[in-house]
Formats: C-alpha cells, structure tokens, sequence
C-alpha cells in the first residue's frame, strides 16, 4: 500500500512539475564564478532547490538513525557485558557467603580481568584478605576500590585497615577525610575517639566525643556522656601530672557535669586541690563525693588527712557511717576493721574481722590481721593457725576488685580497666 502511495505522489509531482514549466518559461542567469555562467531555466532551478533540500533531508534522516542504531547496539552491548559481570560478581558473594573463599576469589578474581575498576569486586577481596588476617593485600583492594568510586564505606574499611596494619596517622587522616563528607557520621567519630585515646591524643579525642554527644539519640545520651566524663578525666589528669591543678580542677568539674557519679573524678578533684595547696577544700571535696558513694579509695585518702591531723575519732566515724550506708559491703567491713587494728583496738579489730571472716573465710589478708591480733595478745597458738591460713592464700594485702565491664580481676581500686579501657567501672 505504501509503495503504491509513493509511486501515486511521484506522479502527482512530475504533473505539478510539467504544469508548472509550461507557465514558467522563464530563464535565470546563474554565476557560479567570473567565467562560469549559466542560463537555467527558473523550473529547473526551482525544482532542483527542492531535491537538493529533499537529499539533505534525507542525509540527516539517515544519519540520525544510524546513530541512533549505533547508540542502541551500545547500549545493548553494554548491558549484556554488565549482566554477565553482575552473573560473575553474584557467583562471587554466593560462594563468600557459602563459606567458599577460594572459589569466591576466583570469582572476583575473574571479573577484575575483564573490568579492573571493579569497584564492588575490590570491596569484596579486601573483606576476604581482611578474614585472613592479611591487611595489606585487604588495604590494597580497598584502595583499589577507592580509586573507581569514592564513597563513605570505603573510605571507613581504608581506615580500619589502615589501623589493624599499625599505621595509625593514616588511618586518622582517614578517619577525618570522612567526617569532611559527613560531619555526623558516627562510626567514624567513635573511630577518631577510640585512636585518639589509644595514642593519648587527649585534646582530640575530647572534640570528637563532644560531638557525639550532641548527635546521638536521647537512648544513647547516658553512654557517651561516661565517656565524656572519662575523656574530661584523662585530660585534667595530664594537665595535673603537667603541674596545671587549676586547669586540671576544671575538667574534672566537667566529668563530673557530665556524670554525677564519677568516681575518679571525685577522687582526682581532691588530689588536685591538695597539689594545689588547698587542703580543706580536698577533704571537702572527697566528703561530698562520700555522700554520693561510700567508695573504699575515697575513704582511704580521707583516712589518710585526719591521720596526719591526728583525728582517729573521726577517722572510725567515716567508716562507720559508711558500712552503716552500705552493711553488706565486705570491703568497707575489712576497711573498718584494719583501722581498728592500726589504732591498737585489737578487740574491735577481732570482733570486725570476724564477722567479715564468716562471709570470706578464703581472704588472706583477714587471716594475716587476725594472726597478727593474736600475736599481740600472746596467743601464740591462734597466731601461728591463722598466718598458716594466710601463708596458704595468695592474695594482695589490698581489697580485690573487678571491673563491672569487662570482669577482669583488679588486686585493687583502678581508676580505668587496663582490660577494657573502660573508666569507673573497678568494683570492689
């Protein structure tokens, strides 16, 4: 039907083409240089306009459907090219997730020989070198992969490969480069506090912590405001050992802002007014904190005032008050009754001692107190069997703790799990 229709409309053209000659019998002198000069007749001129307009018509019809066919078989080509890498990328995770790293590898492996800046493949080999402890060869795909497409996730396994391969600064550089991206991302500011504290890097860490405290949600608040408290703790704790109490008393004011019940900070806040002269305002300080908590280490350190002021009455008083607060805490009934003995109470000390011995007969120091209260007494019988007991039971003279994170053994109060890390948390 179409070719019918053409052949009709051709017909119909050369009809209007004669008609049109026929009453235009015109000539025109075309010039097409000095000596080249031609009379056309104005049909003819006219008729050839219209084919030349029509074949340039045509031309660009032509070349734009070529190029359109070109497009498409381009993007058709580069579809099934990516389908069979998405064929070879899946075959991959199938066998990392089966637990097959060899064949996963080799899958990965492959693809990277047809596509090299694959990134996904890149992510995918780092995570497997990464599972066999090979930083590395995980470091340099991850760079590899950072190359093609940088995004926040590569950038975070760079740093933590980095950091696993001991190269700390770069991996804070890292760490930074990210929070540039994204100020609020906050795996990557952890990351920053946790390095930072590792290196000492007090200052640092302390305005990563800051900020996270201002971003988490209100459920989280409690947490990063211990680590805060802690942070603030360590810096006014360098700026002490610096010989800087003043400055040192500020950030300890500012743990305790940030948790009430910061007991390091308590005792830090007196030992900083004592370095600064102020002995008053330290024992203050710790009979404040005593309100609060009736901890052993601030016991001790006031114990150790009234002591040298030669005020035993007082000292007893504290105590007392103390295990009157908390009368199931062993450690405060030892405490108290060690006192007793150190001012020749021996009674007191007995009778104190033996009523923490029924709830810990296995405390050696106990048995080393009693023993020496027996020796005093000249009852040389009961001395012997009880520094027996105590020879037997290999234990620090001080009160055992443990942190309440981690439950690694402290043979004392700590003021930071060597364990863990974690501030406040040694518990008698």
């Amino acid at each position: 039907m179409s070719l019918r229709l053409g052949f009709l409309l051709a017909l119909l053209f050369g009809a209007l083409v004669a008609y049109l000659t026929s009453l235009n019998t015109g000539r025109v002198r075309l010039s097409l240089a000095p000596d080249w000069q031609y009379d056309v007749p104005l049909m003819a001129l006219v008729v050839g306009a219209f084919l030349g307009g029509a074949c340039v018509a045509l031309f660009l019809t032509l070349l734009r459907d070529l190029s359109r066919t070109f497009r498409d078989y381009t993007v058709a080509r580069r579809a099934r090219r990516e389908e069979s890498l998405g064929e070879l990328y899946h075959r991959g995770v199938d066998a990392q997730l089966a637990g097959k790293p060899a064949s996963a590898a080799e899958a990965y492996g492959e693809l990277l020989a047809r596509e090299p800046g694959h990134a996904e493949a890149h992510l995918r080999l780092g995570e497997l070198a990464r599972a066999r402890n090979d930083h590395q060869t995980a470091l340099d795909h991850h760079l590899q992969a950072l190359r093609s497409e940088e995004r926040a996730d590569t950038l975070l396994a760079v740093a933590l490969d980095y950091q696993r391969a001991g190269r700390l600064d770069e991996a804070l550089a890292t760490y930074w480069r990210i929070l540039e991206r994204d100020r609020t991302h906050l795996t990557t500011l952890r990351a920053i506090r946790d390095l930072t504290l590792q290196q000492g890097r007090w200052s640092d860490a302390l305005r990563a912590q800051q900020r996270l405290v201002d971003l988490v949600a209100e459920t989280e608040r409690p947490a990063e405001l211990d680590w805060l408290a802690g942070v603030h703790y360590e810096v006014g704790k360098r700026l002490l050992a610096d010989g800087k109490p003043q400055e040192a008393l500020s950030h300890f004011k500012e743990s305790l802002r940030a948790n009430r019940g910061f007991l390091p900070a308590h005792v830090a806040l007196g030992d900083a007014a004592l370095k600064a002269g102020d002995q008053r305002e330290a024992i203050r300080s710790w009979e404040r904190a005593l309100e609060i908590a009736p901890a052993p280490v601030l016991l001790r350190r006031l114990e150790e005032r009234y002591r040298a002021e030669g005020r035993p009455s007082r000292m007893i008083a504290l105590y007392q008050d103390a295990l009157a607060r908390a009368p199931q805490d062993l450690a405060l009934a030892f405490a108290l009754g060690r006192v007793y003995f150190e001012l020749e109470m021996l009674d007191e000390a007995a009778d104190q001692f033996q009523k923490v011995e029924v709830r810990t007969p296995d405390f050696a120091p106990l048995h080393a107190y009693l023993g020496a209260i027996f020796e005093r007494r000249g009852q040389g019988s009961d001395a012997f069997q009880e520094y027996r007991r105590a020879l037997g039971l290999t234990q620090s003279f001080e009160w055992p703790h443990r942190c309440s994170a981690c439950g690694l053994a402290h043979t004392r109060w700590q003021d930071r799990c060597p364990g863990c890390g974690r501030w406040n948390t040694s518990q008698p």
